[in-house]
């Protein structure tokens, strides 16, 4: 045992430890995330966001040996349960090179749906999971109150999408879909659909209270049929001979304009 200030900590050694090995399937496994509805936090920031949105219970800290006395560390390590890694352990498990040294692993949180007048996303097969972290990101920023998800989609709970989400995991409902025309067809609101050819510049749509925006993957667009089912079709206005915008900040400027209407003059 440890210790760090007044707190007794455990340290593991082994890479054969059982729960350093559950840590490292969670960071590589889309499928083990699901099957253990778990995830793996990274950094700082995203261990304070989840703990203050959820609280501690069922959550597992590790600490990187180096990174210790830090305190924005100790701090954390105090509120959870919490373990010490190596330094080459912890670098073997993190999924990217963290500067100051903590991961958590916890249960994936389930997010209430609201039921506010406010616009929902549909993400159509967005694969990169830095992007949809991004565009969610923007999401949660703007006030959506929900994002449906098709199954093509990269899992919004995966250690790069929810660095990218920065937090938009923890305050989004967020819903998976294997049919997610069906899923779009059950929310009975008007679907704009963001389309690079589309006739309507965004800035002359109308966006109403309650919309869905419909998202497309980053080569292909949205898929025909979802775009049968959009009211409208709009385009985000462009100087020529640009190429077009990702489709992190093509969501960003779509979900701003909307919220820009809402606000007073």
């Amino acid at each position: 045992m440890l210790c760090a200030g007044d707190r007794r900590m455990k340290q593991i050694t082994s890479k054969d430890n059982p729960r350093y090995k559950l840590l490292r399937q969670l960071v590589r496994s889309t499928h083990a995330r699901r099957e253990q509805n778990r995830i793996v936090l990274d950094g700082v920031h995203l261990v304070q966001a989840y703990l203050a949105a959820f609280g501690s219970a069922g959550t597992q800290l590790f600490v990187k040996a180096s990174a210790i006395d830090h305190a924005e560390v100790a701090a954390l390590a105090a509120q959870a349960d919490t373990v010490m890694l190596s330094d080459d352990l912890f670098d073997r498990a993190a999924p990217v090179e963290s500067p100051i040294g903590i991961l958590a692993c916890a249960p994936i949180p389930q997010v209430l749906a609201s039921h506010q007048a406010s616009f929902v996303v549909l993400l159509d097969g967005i694969q990169d999971p830095g992007n949809l972290g991004a565009v969610l990101r923007a999401a949660a920023a703007t006030g959506a109150r929900a994002a449906h998800l098709s199954r093509s989609c990269a899992d919004p709970w995966s250690p790069k999408a929810l660095r990218g989400g920065m937090g938009a995991q923890f305050v989004l409902n967020l819903q998976l879909h294997d049919d997610l025309r069906d899923a779009a067809l059950r929310l009975d609101i008007p679907l704009i659909a963001a389309a690079v050819d589309a006739d309507t510049s965004l800035f002359e749509a109308d966006l109403a209270q309650s919309v869905g925006f419909v998202i497309g993957a980053e080569g292909g667009g949205v898929s025909p049929e979802l775009i049968a089912l959009a009211s409208q079709r709009v385009r985000i206005p462009m100087r020529a001979g640009v190429e077009s915008l990702n489709v992190a900040s093509a969501a960003a400027v779509i979900f701003y304009e909307w919220l820009r209407r809402r606000q007073p003059r």
